[in-house]
């Protein structure tokens, strides 16, 4: 069994226990066909760690046999033994990718892992606005180093940080009408260094990365450990006046355009509160 192979059976595995059990699995590709889609593994590597093993592996989503390249998401996973650390890497993509994918595709009223946010976006000269749904699944967060972590231990985490934290940074890039989709990564180090890593579909965005730099640096002291948190963000096209909100967000910008004329964009938004 190749590494990728191992990965989409770790996947596989993932899901099953997830709830899911529709799809069929075939070398590295693995068939959803309730969201006209297939996942591949690819690019995957499995490594001794410590006293275990790390998996790292990139899942891609895209439509059965599509030419193109689809939504590549990278999964890091550990564990002490490789199948172990496959399945890690596999259960971050299904926690943290999976259900903003079936949100968007499946469209279903409700699902519990993701909130929605609503955006808008308006270029002054030419009067033009752009409606955005935007899904937030959790962000996934690790703490390195740590023994016995109790509740008291565990960073704070709001799903909606990074979606505010890009909110400006992303709207310059959203003056369009076609479905673009977020990685985003962050770390701090127990020596205070931070790094951080933005890819706006698939590619680096250094726009995204410096706003993500810049969040780090404000995070509390590590005691000691490596802090990593990390979201995926799908901005889905939504014709304006099909936003719940769109009539208040509308009056809104008519407001701040009236107010200034700069920037060439201006922007709103708005999130939809998931309380379970």
């Amino acid at each position: 069994m190749t590494t990728e192979e191992l990965s989409i059976w770790a996947l596989e595995s993932e899901l099953r226990k997830a709830g899911h059990d529709k799809f069929s699995r075939s070398g590295t590709v693995l068939g959803f066909p309730s969201l006209a889609m297939e996942f591949l593994a690819q690019d995957a590597k499995i490594q001794p760690h410590h006293n275990g093993f790390a998996a790292v592996v990139t899942f891609e989503a895209r439509p059965p046999g599509a030419d193109s390249t689809g939504i590549r998401i990278l999964a890091v996973g550990f564990g002490e033994t490789e199948a172990a650390a496959a399945r890690e890497a596999a259960s971050q993509w299904v926690m943290g990718v999976f259900p903003a994918l079936r949100s968007y595709l499946a469209r279903p009223e409700h699902i519990c892992e993701v909130e929605r946010a609503e955006m808008l976006v308006g270029v002054p000269d030419t009067g033009e606005r752009y409606g955005w749904t935007v899904h937030l699944p959790p962000i996934i967060w690790r703490l390195y180093g740590a023994s016995d972590l109790g509740p008291d231990d565990e960073p704070q985490v709001d799903r909606n940080e990074i979606y505010r934290l890009v909110f400006d940074v992303v709207h310059p890039f959203a003056a369009h009408r076609q479905l673009f989709w977020l990685e985003c990564f962050a770390s701090r180090y127990p020596d205070g260094k931070v790094d951080a890593t933005c890819r706006y579909n698939n590619n680096d965005w250094q726009e995204g990365r410096d706003a993500l730099l810049a969040w780090a640096l404000t995070w509390p002291d590590t005691n000691g450990c490596i802090l990593s948190k990390r979201q995926f963000l799908m901005f889905e096209p939504t014709p304006v006046d099909k936003l719940p909100s769109s009539e208040s967000l509308s009056e809104r910008m008519d407001q701040e355009i009236t107010r200034a004329s700069e920037p060439w964009w201006k922007r709103l938004g708005r999130r939809e509160g998931r309380k379970h």
